[in-house]
Parts: C-alpha cells; structure tokens; sequence
C-alpha cells in the first residue's frame, strides 16, 4: 500500500500580506477589457447624474434674491446682477490652473483665481488629451470643450468628500467641487477637482445655470497611475 505523502506546512512568514479576495479583484480588473473597464465606469457616471441637479437661473435669481443672500455664504450682495460668466480649466500639469471671469456692476472687486485643482486621470490605456476621447462617457477624463453649467448639488452620489458641486456634464455625472486630495497629476476620475473648499463654494453660489460657461482647455498628461 502506497504511503501517503505529508502535506508540508507552508510558513507563514512567506504568505502574500494582501487579503486573497483584494488579490482575486485585483487579478480580475487587470484582466478585465477595455470595453468591460468603460461599462464599469459608466455605472459610477449614472450613479451621480441620477439624483436631479437643483437648478438656479438668472430669471429664479432674480425673483428669489433676498431669500438666497443667506443662504448661501459666499454669494456676492449683487448677485445675479453680478455672477461667474467664465470657469476657465486648464488640465496642464502640475496645478491644472482655474480661473473665474465675472460681470456685472460689482465684478471687478471679486476673486477671479488663479486656484489650483486636478482633472481626471482617465481609465488605463486612453489618451485623455484627445478631445474626443475625453469627452467619451466612461472614459474617466475630463471632457475638453465649453459648457454650460446645469445645476448644483452639495455633495456628489458616489462620494460625501466631494462637496459644493457644480455641474457642467450632468449626464456623465461630471462637475466641479471641492475634494480633499489635489495631487500635481491628474488624479479624479472626471470631475474638477478643486483644492480650496471656498473656492468650490464661490463658483456654486455665484454661478447661473445656462449663463455660466465653463472652458476646459490645455495639454492632459499621464498620470503616474490610471483608472483600472
């Protein structure tokens, strides 16, 4: 009768430190497709642009003046006289510059930048310099081009840090908001990050819906890491 062999203890010293599941979903992701990252991507898109955007425009501004001069913290006293008319977003490393365009009677004494923020870093293997890439939903990039803004929110769906948003592209759940982390490299996975929380809350109190533009412009480089 044929021995049967000693199963030999594995010493635990040689043992991965990372969880077996981490490891499994980490193998998973790097397997998984293009195609397959671009569906992810998207789920998190809808996530955000599901939950209605409140909108405020120049014609609600104006009936509804002395109800939201206390409302809202940063709103100059002459708004809507005096709002954002341009949010100007360059994605040129390493401060991604943003700079603000007003008018109206009061627009010369308000703050106009330039503040430091950080785009999307897109998913592994897209060129987020290219316009149209950018501008692709699921890409994860921050989409080049002008666009209106289209409401406001004072957190995003997908994650509570992101606080004072403003949306540009709500259907691929994209604005600009205020996040704790702005590294030198494009690091968000879309939206405009931006370092100062006052600034976040300037733009969304001061801006209109449908006249303020916001320009996203200049050259994307690759991150360090990507979106997997």
């Amino acid at each position: 009768m044929p021995k049967k062999r000693r199963r030999l203890k594995r010493d635990p010293s040689t043992r991965s430190s990372v969880p077996r599941k981490a490891r499994l979903k980490e193998r998973q992701r790097a397997e998984a497709t293009l195609k397959e990252r671009i569906a992810r991507a998207r789920k998190l898109e809808a996530l955000d642009a599901r939950k209605a955007a409140f909108k405020f425009p120049r014609t609600k501004a104006l009936a509804s003046q002395p109800q939201t001069l206390t409302a809202h913290a940063l709103r100059n006293v002459d708004f809507p006289q005096t709002y954002i008319q341009k949010i100007s977003v360059s994605v040129d490393d390493p401060d991604h510059w943003l700079t603000l365009t007003w008018t109206g009677p009061k627009s010369d004494s308000q703050e106009t930048g330039p503040f430091r923020t950080t785009p999307g870093a897109g998913l592994k293997g897209l060129n987020c310099d290219d316009e149209a890439t950018s501008r692709r939903s699921g890409s994860k990039c921050t989409p080049k081009g002008t666009y209106p803004v289209q409401g406001f929110q004072q957190r995003l769906n997908s994650d509570s840090r992101a606080t004072f948003v403003t949306w540009f592209m709500q259907s691929r759940g994209i604005a600009l908001h205020y996040f704790p982390i702005v590294p030198t490299h494009a690091a968000s996975h879309g939206c405009v990050r931006i370092e100062s929380v006052n600034v976040a809350q300037l733009i969304h109190d001061n801006s209109l819906v449908d006249n303020t533009q916001v320009v996203v412009s200049g050259t994307w480089a690759k991150p360090p890491k990507q979106w997997t």
